[in-house]
């Protein structure tokens, strides 16, 4: 069997451990620590990044010092989905029942299936409405400039991306969450191009000075899922994608979810209205 290890990104308690999921706490450095979760604070590490990276100072910390077949990575409230029926993209839900719990959440005999088959798993893409770059460059709390930077330094540090990441940024599927499953081959190559880009972003950029704009770093990670899964399409890569289970969800999203769904004219119309608006 293969050594698959995905952990759960969680910076607080949690409510539910998807089968094989390993807690990890994001940030340890920074807080008290999180009953029950490994710490992203051993060995070598970026922990004290955690408010510029994210959950990204997990992915670093299990790159330098994890030895897996597998490595994976989901959210606290956000999990693969073993339901392929449900969609589009995402599902959303309340507290888990323990019937959702063992229909929705994929098992150990699943994960062990998929590994052997595929070479990347990730979250089904999204149908935005608008393509990756103009909606980065228009949501609350990104900047222009971060992007374009980003994509100057991609260029300059993997000429090999250009193509694929000129792909992504110009058409309207978007992966989100910095979550997927990925043989070590794939990780590794994933890791090693990711955090040299983010190293010398971080020398140039610009601090916008609130907490929200300055999490820049884990926002570009989450571009950088897509271009990366795109690369690795085009040369071959066997991928599947999974619906994402979203939990914990209050009454007004799990209402809004219904009323203007994933990737329908309805949502697409509203979100055209709001962006004239601003």
């Amino acid at each position: 069997m293969s050594d698959i290890k995905i952990f759960m990104c969680c910076h607080k308690p949690y409510e539910t451990v998807p089968p094989m999921c390993i807690p990890i706490q994001c940030g340890s450095a920074l807080n008290q620590p999180v009953e029950g979760a490994a710490a992203d604070d051993i060995g070598e590490n970026i922990s004290a990044k955690n408010r510029e990276y994210c959950e990204l100072t997990a992915h670093y910390c299990v790159w330098k010092n994890v030895t897996a077949d597998y490595y994976g990575f989901c959210h606290y409230r956000r999990f693969f989905c073993a339901d392929e029926t449900v969609g589009p993209p995402y599902t959303v839900r309340g507290t888990l029942s323990e019937k959702e719990y063992g229909k929705l959440l994929l098992n150990e005999e699943q994960w062990q299936r998929l590994v052997r088959k595929y070479d990347i798993i990730v979250p089904r893409s999204e149908d935005m409405g608008l393509s990756t770059r103009e909606h980065y460059c228009t949501s609350r709390f990104h900047y222009t400039e971060d992007l374009e930077l980003f994509a100057e330094i991609l260029r300059e540090k993997s000429p090999q991306l250009i193509g694929a990441m000129d792909k992504y940024l110009s058409q309207n599927r978007q992966y989100f969450c910095n979550m997927f499953v990925m043989s070590g081959k794939y990780f590794f190559e994933y890791c090693e191009i990711l955090f040299a880009v983010l190293q010398e972003f971080d020398k140039r950029k610009t601090v916008h000075g609130d907490f929200q704009s300055d999490r820049t770093d884990g926002y570009l990670g989450e571009i950088f899922t897509g271009i990366y899964v795109g690369y690795c399409s085009e040369n071959g890569a066997r991928i599947k994608e999974l619906p994402r289970l979203d939990t914990e969800c209050p009454v007004k999203k799990r209402l809004l979810y219904k009323l203007l769904p994933p990737e329908s004219k309805r949502r697409f119309l509203v979100k055209r209205l709001v962006k004239r608006k601003g």
